[in-house]
């Protein structure tokens, strides 16, 4: 128990300088701070440890995370809005398995409840220093005593600033805080069009002054985006938004443009669509599905610069200069050949018109679409 009251007591106090626990007194030598007192003696009351550890127990964020999708009783109580359906498709057999969606809740119940790892280091960090500094009291103490030069020049060694130095001078570097915790005065965000409430949670949680420069574009994001930007981040939280939308399209020749827009519109009436400026004078090509080798084949024959991609066909072998992807891993890349292939397998609905214009749409010279 008493491992439990300095760890919480260290996660309030934070993970700062190690010295804070000790202080000097007149003659600079090292006295307890009170409060490693106290600890200790309400440490030693066994009945007041165990009074503590009912009212008051050291919570681990990810078992906290992990009995939501292994205990129903929990999930249900801690999210009463969901179904009784909804609560038993997100049990898990193993709630550990963590998945990319888990990353902002972990995030949440770790800010709530602290880290102890880090406060185990703060505490060893501390006894470290407490008893190195009392290691540098004994022998700076002996120094003085047995000083028999005319000038007594050991008796310096009672300065605090020259103790704290000495007792500083072996001791291991202090670690900071995660550096990804923040805070920042400024946050730069890519594909923003992607991010649940969850994740955006996660951002504002590190950005205090609330700045933020978003890049997104709705005819790109895989869930769907039914709201305008400024609906969709007043929502999240900010004010004083600026919106400014991308009119031209300088990456995608307008050969390309010209067959990947009614598909996204289709599905998104009013994405936005940049006008491409650029056009190559090549027609994008459609093919059977048997061409695969002999069209990669020639293009690198007829280019020795370049790079090329065929993305919706998992078995196709990537070379140095021909990677094999899926649209969401080609997103915001560019490539000089794209080969598609089988585009309506992609699937169906916004999700499937998204990968096919995301995969469309990473070719700067020629697109090739191969059907069955």
């Amino acid at each position: 128990m008493a491992d439990k009251l300095r760890d919480q007591r260290d996660e309030d106090d934070g993970d700062g300088d190690s010295s804070a626990s000790e202080d000097f007194d007149a003659y600079g030598m090292v006295t307890e701070d009170p409060r490693a007192q106290v600890r200790r003696a309400m440490a030693s009351n066994h009945e007041l440890s165990r009074v503590f550890g009912r009212a008051w127990p050291l919570l681990d964020p990810a078992e906290i995370v992990g009995d939501l999708w292994s205990v129903p009783a929990y999930l249900a109580m801690c999210a009463p809005s969901l179904s009784s359906q909804q609560v038993a498709a997100l049990q898990r057999a193993d709630p550990t398995a963590w998945t990319v969606s888990d990353l902002p809740i972990l995030d949440a119940a770790r800010r709530r409840l602290g880290n102890p790892a880090a406060s185990r280091r703060s505490r060893e960090r501390k006894a470290a220093s407490t008893a190195e500094r009392e290691r540098m009291a004994e022998v700076v103490g002996d120094l003085i005593a047995t000083d028999d030069s005319e000038l007594h020049v050991m008796s310096m060694l009672r300065g605090q600033d020259l103790r704290a130095t000495l007792a500083n001078a072996g001791a291991e570097p202090i670690n900071g805080r995660d550096v990804l915790s923040g805070p920042f005065a400024h946050i730069v965000v890519d594909e923003a069009q992607e991010l649940t409430d969850a994740e955006w949670r996660m951002l504002l949680s590190r950005c205090p002054s609330r700045s933020f420069t978003i890049v997104g574009d709705r005819a790109q994001a895989r869930r769907g985006f039914a709201e305008s930007w400024r609906e969709r981040l007043e929502r999240i939280g900010l004010d004083l938004i600026e919106v400014s939308t991308l009119s031209i399209n300088y990456r995608t020749p307008a050969e390309v443009m010209e067959e990947a827009e009614p598909i996204i519109k289709d599905a998104i009436p009013d994405a936005n669509v940049p006008t491409s400026i650029r056009t190559t004078g090549v027609p994008v090509v459609h093919a059977p599905t048997h061409d695969l080798d002999a069209i990669v084949d020639r293009w690198l024959a007829e280019h020795i610069d370049g790079i090329a991609c065929v993305i919706g066909d998992p078995r196709y072998r990537a070379t140095s200069r021909v990677s094999s992807l899926t649209p969401e891993q080609a997103k915001g890349l560019e490539f000089d050949l794209v080969v598609l292939v089988e585009p309506q397998a992609l699937g169906i609905g916004i999700e499937g018109a998204v990968d096919r214009y995301v995969a469309m749409t990473r070719a700067t010279q020629r697109l090739v679409v191969l059907t069955a």
